[in-house]
């Protein structure tokens, strides 16, 4: 007796037990993305108010008044325009979802990329005449100030990250270096705080883009996982379409063929016409019988490549599942395509009627019995265990001498089929074989 386990739960996740942590795999997904993407708006967004308050606290320093109010005015504007700047493009690169922070995005953004230029060169130009002589708001002040000009770079994926914190280290190095400084006049100190600014400045458009690649990534990976369940979908309709094409299509093929016949020979008189026609009818008989059997997934229903399909579209759905056959080659044909049918029936049934995170699968098949576990997490609280899908399930079962238990709580749904010994007995004497996983 063998026993295999697939796809089972990665170390540190969470016990079989225990409370989820979102309602489906889904929405956990979709709240990620929305947790990442509140940290870029703290990391971006939030940059360019922070430069209209550095200008703020400028003002209230030792700059004379008239060239503190204008470059606390100028600042403003090159914050603000950058941030419409950067939002906008990043919104257009489908990087952000639509939010409150559409409020500053604009749709020609040529003219307000110009205004932004244009005011975060004067600022970075005139800063030195009013940014703080005291070494450490030197340092600090010039860093935000290179920084947060030359943020909105980011938006142009074009533009190599690395040209972005050179240039924003330059405007930083710019407000610093132009202008007197009275506490800094000594060239040691002035070449420590240009160190320091430029390693901070460095350090934030860094942070920035790190949680832009974050961001990038976790979109990547959310529209992989979307097409994925899609081709997954695509992939068993192209299944069944191979199936109908090659079971109906040679059928179909011998009845036009046995009609056109039956005409000719019926316009010459001639009474061979009629056996003719109870052949077309024979083959439309047929056909319908081999339709039935492709329909209702008797035909060459085999439980390996159930077990396999189901598990692929499961976790294709974001959902974790679990495997576990033991005995597999000791059941007999009918009991095998019966649990085929358990198997594909039961899938459906959770993704339609579940919200499920976990699916188990347990095969086993011992001397004594045949069984197959199939359960969720989350179903729906309104799921009835009644459905047409479980008692034709039901049904199915009863025709090899099986019995199908439904297992109903608040946190799982579980369908057990299984099929005694004596039942067994009788399907192994009957077929004269032990043929396992239903291959013909």
């Amino acid at each position: 007796m063998s026993s295999t386990t697939q796809g089972s739960p990665p170390q540190g996740s969470t016990p079989q037990g225990s409370p989820p942590q979102g309602s489906t795999p889904q929405a956990r997904s979709e709240s990620g993305v929305r947790r990442t993407e509140r940290y870029v708006y703290n990391s971006l967004h939030w940059a360019f108010p922070i430069l209209a308050m550095v200008a703020l606290i400028v003002v209230t320093g030792d700059a004379p008044l008239p060239w503190a109010l204008p470059w606390a005015a100028m600042a403003v504007v090159a914050a603000w325009s950058g941030l419409a700047v950067l939002h906008t493009r990043l919104r257009e690169a489908d990087l952000l979802p639509a939010s409150g922070w559409d409020t500053v995005r604009v749709r020609r953004v040529e003219p307000v990329r110009l205004v932004w230029i244009g005011a975060g060169l004067t600022c970075a130009g005139t800063a030195g005449f009013v940014l703080p002589s005291e070494t450490f708001l030197l340092a600090i002040a010039s860093a935000t100030l290179g920084s947060v000009l030359a943020m909105p770079m980011l938006g142009s994926l074009r533009i190599r990250p690395v040209v972005v914190g050179a240039i924003g280290i330059a405007l930083g190095q710019i407000g610093m270096w132009v202008g007197p400084h009275p506490g800094a006049v000594d060239e040691t100190p002035r070449v420590v705080i240009a160190y320091w600014s430029a390693f901070v400045t460095g350090l934030l458009l860094g942070f920035a883009v790190m949680f832009l690649n974050v961001l990038t990534t976790t979109r990547e990976l959310e529209r992989a996982r979307l097409d994925t369940a899609r081709l997954a979908v695509a992939e068993e309709r192209l299944r069944f379409s191979r199936d109908l094409h090659d079971v109906f299509g040679r059928t179909l093929s011998a009845v036009a063929l046995k009609a056109e016949l039956a005409a000719e020979q019926a316009r010459r008189g001639r009474p061979e016409s009629v056996a003719t026609m109870h052949e077309v009818q024979s083959l439309a008989t047929q056909a319908l019988g081999e339709v039935r059997e492709v329909v209702r997934g008797y035909r060459e229903t085999d439980l390996a490549g159930e077990i396999d399909g189901a598990r692929s579209l499961l976790e294709a759905s974001g959902i974790e599942v679990t495997t576990v056959t033991e005995g597999r080659d000791l059941l007999v044909a009918p009991v095998a395509r019966v649990f085929a049918w358990v198997v594909r029936e039961g899938t459906t049934n959770i993704l339609r009627h579940a919200d499920a995170t976990r699916v188990r699968i347990v095969l086993s098949s011992e001397p004594g019995r045949a069984r197959l576990v199939l359960g969720n997490d989350h179903p729906h609280p309104s799921r009835d265990a009644t459905g047409s899908g479980l008692a034709g399930l039901r049904e199915r079962l009863a025709e090899v001498g099986g019995r199908l238990s439904i297992d109903h709580t608040a946190n799982e749904f579980t369908i057990t089929a299984e099929v005694a010994d004596a039942a067994l007995s009788r399907l192994r004497a009957a077929s004269g074989t032990a043929n396992a996983g239903g291959e013909r």
